[in-house]
């Protein structure tokens, strides 16, 4: 999926490039766009059959992140990140940092694995933000949680949790407020949601520690290596 950059016009849509075998329902269903939708916009004919190779404009496709370019997973790790919707890790090891609330949702597409990283060897990766988590990884009160919130002060430095790539960096996710995507080696992609502004831009290349946005009240914070998400508490020091 094409999304629309920072400079785009106030029309500009996703648009998506038809694969072998899809389907306008399978479309329908992965990126939340109507089926009717679909149709009318692309002017399809029933029985609506696509064609590889085949561009269809998607008005307000939810985000996943296998389908932002360069957003996919390094050469090194076996195939691409995607965004999905996880129930909660099985008996996590550490209890949780803090009593907190029911997780904010994210836009993410239906069910997967989950995988907790063992606490050996020691976290490579720091806190973007020193705060209090205020929603934890997993499923509480009916909703699910793919990374951690962290309470922040408004203005203060979100910081790059290891060295890597910036792979995606707007506003056009719906959701997610200011999101950075930043690529990093062995697979693992970090996300930093609902920033009051951005400091970097795709394809920069960024230091752990280094400033790439101004936090907002609360920062959404996500960890995923090889198509799956982490407990980011299991990859971070513990304070």
């Amino acid at each position: 999926m094409e999304y629309p950059g920072s400079g785009a016009g106030p029309n500009a849509v996703p648009v998506y490039v038809v694969k072998d075998k899809d389907t306008v329902e399978s479309l329908s269903q992965r990126y939340g766009v109507p089926v009717q939708t679909i149709v009318d916009r692309n002017k399809l004919q029933q029985p609506y059959k696509l064609k590889p190779g085949q561009n269809l404009q998607m008005p307000g496709a939810r985000f996943v992140a296998d389908s932002v370019p360069g957003a996919a997973t390094p050469a090194s790790a076996p195939g691409p990140v995607k965004r999905e919707s996880l129930p909660p890790p099985p008996g996590q090891g550490d209890p949780p940092r803090s009593a907190a609330p029911a997780g904010q949702p994210t836009p993410l597409s239906p069910a997967a694995e989950t995988v907790t990283v063992p606490a050996t060897p020691p976290p490579r990766f720091v806190w973007p933000v020193d705060g209090k988590v205020v929603s934890n990884y997993g499923t509480a009160g009916g909703q699910k949680n793919d990374g951690i919130d962290i309470q922040a002060t408004k203005g203060e430095a979100v910081k790059a949790a290891d060295s890597g790539t910036v792979v995606y960096a707007g506003s056009e996710v719906r959701g997610m407020g200011n999101l950075v995507l930043v690529s990093h080696s062995g697979g693992y992609i970090t996300a930093y949601a609902n920033n009051e502004a951005l400091l970097v831009k795709k394809g920069d290349a960024v230091k752990k520690g280094q400033s790439i946005a101004k936090a907002d009240a609360k920062l959404h914070f996500e960890v995923r290596r090889n198509n799956k998400t982490i407990d980011p508490l299991t990859v971070l020091p513990k304070n």
